[in-house]
């Protein structure tokens, strides 16, 4: 019994720290795992029916266009919209596209019988984000990055025969009568017979916003013919001095042939023009919750800064709504405008009209 008792106690000196020998036990508090927060990515695809005004124009010759989207969807041949976006934390990269292939005829007037439009055109834009401000009512982000546009104008001309051999032998003829008068103004009678009647060269309200690419012919048309009607002057007036009327007639039948064969060859032919630029933007965009599912959401940049564009601006807002956890739907406007030049091409384009967005998120 005593041996028993004298155990005791030194089973308890034994739990005493330092009496026993054994090294204190230390408890170390780990701090709590920081949670891995998730990437997120949001596809969508944009409906955008955008009308198209502004100024464009090819080597100083310059036209005013407005076409609304009813008419560019007439003569759409390929269209392709995509949205975008990356996202984990503060940081985050989207960016979106569109493709737009088009084709329109149109009747021609006076001189020309028909002219075929081609449209090309592709604006592609990618940027970084940080987001700056987060909470339960929205979140507001700061971005940069470049958005790229490619243009490409194809004109294809066909002459009217008939009106362009009508017009020669008019010419012709008043220019033979004024041959016997000291002030012939050969330019003014070109002007009348042929030139004002090449409206159709101008560009003037086309189905497709293009350039005219044929802006300077009417120029270079007046140029041949008056040097024509130079080469054939003098032989013509000789004729007409001598009172030869049917050497007087053949010499203005060949004459209105040579004019006709001119303005016709001028007149039968394409033309094609290709340009692209980049251009740096920054901006700000945001979203700010009204409800669990409704949400407002607006987006503003500028770029350009004389590098690509002189200036580029965009605006777009929109009301949205969050149908699922996953589905998203946004209905807003936005307006695009962009004003580049070079040594041959300007354009000074607005691109605005409504814009439908669905999309998902994941």
């Amino acid at each position: 019994m005593k041996l028993k008792l004298s155990v005791i106690p030194f089973f308890f000196l034994t739990l005493i720290p330092g009496w026993s020998g054994t090294p204190e036990a230390k408890v170390v508090e780990q701090p709590p795992a920081k949670p891995i927060e998730p990437w997120q990515v949001t596809v969508g695809v944009p409906g955008w029916l955008s009308n198209v005004s502004g100024t464009t124009g090819f080597r100083g010759v310059t036209t005013y266009v407005d076409v609304d989207a009813t008419q560019i969807l007439r003569h759409v041949n390929v269209v392709l919209s995509f949205g975008g976006e990356v996202r984990k934390g503060r940081f985050g990269a989207f960016g979106d596209l569109l493709y737009l292939d088009a084709q329109a005829g149109a009747s021609g007037t006076g001189l020309v019988s028909n002219v075929a439009l081609g449209l090309q055109q592709f604006l592609g834009e990618f940027n970084l984000s940080w987001r700056v401000l987060e909470g339960p009512h929205g979140w507001l982000d700061l971005f940069a990055g470049f958005r790229y546009t490619y243009l490409g104008d194809q004109l294809g001309l066909q002459p009217n025969v008939p009106a362009i051999q009508g017009a020669s032998t008019e010419l012709v003829n008043a220019f033979a009568q004024q041959l016997g008068t000291p002030n012939s103004d050969v330019r003014t009678l070109v002007q009348r017979s042929v030139v004002n009647r090449l409206t159709s060269l101008e560009g003037r309200d086309p189905p497709l916003p293009v350039a005219p690419l044929f802006g300077q012919e009417s120029g270079n048309i007046r140029n041949s013919v008056q040097q024509a009607l130079q080469g054939r002057q003098a032989g013509l007036a000789a004729a007409i001095r001598a009172g030869a009327q049917a050497r007087v007639n053949q010499l203005k039948a060949q004459l209105a042939t040579e004019i006709s064969n001119r303005v016709t060859n001028r007149l039968n032919r394409s033309a094609s023009f290709y340009d692209g630029w980049a251009d740096p933007v920054i901006g700000l965009r945001g979203r700010f919750n009204l409800t669990k599912a409704f949400y407002l959401t607006a987006l503003s940049d500028v770029g350009g800064f004389g590098i690509g564009s002189d200036v580029a601006v965009q605006e777009y807002a929109a009301l949205g709504c969050q149908i699922t956890r996953s589905l998203y739907s946004e209905v807003g406007y936005r307006f695009l405008y962009d004003d580049f030049r070079d040594n041959n091409f300007l354009y000074q384009m607005a691109l605005h009209g409504a814009q439908i967005t669905v999309g998902l998120h994941f």
